[in-house]
């Protein structure tokens, strides 16, 4: 039917809903072809890159157990560790004491013990408090040290063996077993 012949205001509705109809197609042509173009820009994207992924958790627990990292800071904290045993070993025998001969005592020496373990306690508090932080200070220390050395690892092979993108593989959902370089960056910090 021409819209020529057809009286104004039906002739305007009419153009009205082609108007409408055009854009709706225009909108999903336009759609369709950025999905298609996006699609193909992956698929080229994809076919060009190099992708793998590190399990960085149990790679920097190898490193660290070849490092003898453990090791290490057992030995620097030592001697504020036997200090610790001591002035435990130290407030034990005095409870000890305090409760078997407290009842026996004068009240002056009494007194006297149980100010001696007081002040124990707070030097025990104290002291763990402090070796407990610093521990934890050095272990981060170490800890970036792995990380820092992981890091310059996966440099090296990225550019070794030409990696567009390597990932670390808690953030995988799912990837092939091998597109897995753990192994490899073993042997490149080794």
């Amino acid at each position: 039917m021409n819209s020529s012949h057809l009286p104004l205001d039906v002739r305007s509705d009419f153009q009205y809903e082609e108007i409408i109809t055009l854009k709706r197609n225009m909108k999903k042509i336009g759609f369709g072809l950025a999905v298609l173009s996006l699609s193909l820009f992956t698929n080229a994207a994809q076919a060009n890159q190099k992708i793998g992924y590190v399990a960085t958790g149990p790679v920097l627990a190898q490193m660290a157990q070849k490092n003898k990292v453990n090791e290490k800071l057992r030995a620097e904290f030592k001697d504020r560790l036997s200090e610790v045993e001591r002035i435990q070993k130290k407030l034990k025998n005095g409870l000890e004491k305090l409760n078997r001969d407290g009842e026996l005592m004068s009240e002056a020496a009494r007194t006297k013990l149980q100010r001696e373990l007081q002040s124990l306690d707070a030097d025990l508090k104290l002291k763990v408090t402090n070796l407990r932080e610093d521990e934890r200070k050095r272990s981060g220390e170490e800890q970036r040290k792995l990380v820092m050395s992981l890091q310059k690892a996966i440099q090296t092979l990225a550019k070794r063996e030409s990696y567009d993108l390597i990932l670390d593989g808690q953030a995988v959902l799912f990837a092939s077993p091998k597109d897995d370089l753990s192994d490899k960056l073993l042997k490149i910090i080794e």
